[in-house]
């Protein structure tokens, strides 16, 4: 492929399976000088912590690499419980718990009420006004998230904002959805923002993009702030409840598609080579018996992420079928191994990485070790199979 080819690399989530086997990829493309080719970086959950930390720091990769592996090794966890237990944003979410928690379980509660009433025919229009309006009326103003977004802000990425990208030519969109109107909500070098409110009239922390787009819903409550949008020239504030990427885009692959206009999305971009890291775990075994509610949540949510998963895929094989973009790879860590071109002798099966969990909890060395080299043999195969020419 010549110079004309742009391409953009999709991160999915997953937690620190993610990151991990991302790592793995992006060494396969460093080896190939492809990694620093790329011009747009679209990442979701996991996958924004290591875009983040790639994007927003001018590192060579050797460190980069280094630092990954550490972060891998400490986890996301205790640091958030101490920000969360012995900072100043304890004293925050124990003030949040005793007025919006309050708040929201009495609106909750009247809600219940309301519900009754128009069971039994004596709710109108102005109940139902009432119900609607003390729904929730106070914002989460801190919470297990924004003690994430202090560790991620006071131990990682500091001060710095969206805009100040370290890696030349690149754009970065870490991926995020919006749980009021229920669309995607980007944070982008080049503006933040969802469609329908806008764009951001500044540029919001890394810190802040990164915790928002890895806010799993079962985990970690959603970001809820009241912010300033610029559409169409006109400025106006706006109250969004901001979680997980993964439930609007899993992939992180919606802005690099062909055909978005810029009049309903924000941070449309211009690439004609895709690489979709996805980090899913595949087709299960059949062997969960999901239970109580956590577990439930989590199969749930992992079914509709493999769906809309395989709806990309074959998007993807469309769109290079159809000449709209010039090719695309996917590494995939489910990927059913017979499947493949072919396997090197010391090939890291499938079965040795697939059912790692999704969470933030410290890594082991072995764990870290076999996640990242699947990444990257993955990520070789596929590129010396199909383009050896990228």
């Amino acid at each position: 492929m010549g110079v004309d080819t742009k391409i953009g690399l999709a991160l999915s989530g997953g937690g620190s399976r993610a990151i991990a086997f991302h790592l793995g990829c992006m060494r396969a493309l460093q080896d190939r000088g492809i990694l620093e080719r790329v011009e747009v970086l679209s990442s979701v959950s996991g996958g924004s912590v290591i875009a983040a930390l790639y994007a927003y720091s001018d590192d060579d990769f050797e460190t980069f690499d280094k630092n990954v592996c550490n972060l891998l090794r400490k986890g996301f966890v205790w640091g958030i419980v101490r920000q969360a237990l012995l900072s100043p944003e304890t004293i925050k979410i124990g003030a949040t718990l005793l007025t919006a928690g309050v708040a929201s379980l009495f609106g909750s509660i009247v809600g219940v009420l309301g519900s009754v009433s128009s069971a039994v025919g004596l709710r109108n229009k102005w109940i139902t006004k009432f119900v609607d309006k003390i729904k929730a009326p106070l914002r989460r103003r801190a919470s297990r998230t924004t003690a994430f977004e202090r560790h991620l802000r006071t131990k990682i990425f500091g001060k710095q904002t969206m805009s100040d990208v370290k890696r030349q030519n690149l754009r970065t969109m870490i991926n995020a959805a919006e749980l009021r109107t229920g669309t995607a909500f980007r944070y982008g070098s080049e503006a933040s923002g969802c469609w329908r409110y806008g764009k951001l009239t500044y540029s919001p922390h890394v810190s802040e993009a990164v915790a928002a787009s890895a806010a799993f819903p079962a985990l970690l409550p959603a970001l809820d702030k009241q912010q300033e949008f610029d559409k169409s020239g006109i400025r106006s504030k706006s109250r969004v409840i901001i979680t997980d990427g993964g439930v609007y885009d899993n992939l992180g692959v919606t802005p690099l598609l062909p055909g978005r206009s810029d009049s309903f999305s924000t941070n449309v971009v211009d690439v004609n080579f895709i690489i979709c890291c996805d980090a899913g775990q595949g087709m299960p075994s059949g062997s969960d018996l999901p239970f109580f509610w956590r577990s439930r949540m989590l199969s749930t949510i992992s079914t509709i992420h493999r769906r809309t998963h395989v709806l990309s895929y074959n998007l993807l094989h469309e769109l290079e079928s159809s000449g709209k973009i010039a090719g695309f790879i996917l590494p995939y860590l489910g990927q059913i191994d017979g499947k493949l071109p072919y396997r090197p002798g010391d090939f890291v099966a499938r079965d040795k990485t697939f059912d790692y969990p999704t969470d933030f909890n410290p890594m082991s060395d072995d764990d870290i070790e076999l996640l990242t080299k699947r990444g990257e043999q993955l990520t070789r195969i596929l590129l010396e199979h199909y383009h050896p020419n990228l």
